[in-house]
């Protein structure tokens, strides 16, 4: 599947994160104020972000073939994600 009709499922994979991450924080918190709306929204855009980033990790591979190319697509998924994943638990513990 070409890349530019995969990017049209990320809309869609986003709004589900979205009410996923939404029935997930009102499950574990009992609450859904103006903080757990935040993270439900930064969670996703994680969602919306899987696709490219998965492409954007097998490029990576494709480009550096062998070990090389394998830790460095690791290491772009694992800096990425948790560029994602931090605002999501940042929302979620900060304090009033």
């Amino acid at each position: 599947m070409p890349i530019s009709i995969a990017l049209l499922f990320c809309i869609p994979i986003g709004i589900l994160f979205y009410f996923e991450g939404r029935w997930l924080i009102r499950y574990a918190f009992g609450r859904f104020e103006q903080r757990e709306r935040r993270a439900a929204c930064f969670f996703g855009v994680l969602g919306a972000s899987l696709i490219p980033l998965i492409f954007c990790f097998g490029l990576i591979e494709h480009v550096f073939p062998g070990r090389l190319g394998e830790t460095m697509a690791i290491g772009f998924f694992v800096a990425a994600f948790w560029a994602l994943v931090g605002p999501i638990f940042a929302n979620l513990i900060e304090r009033k």
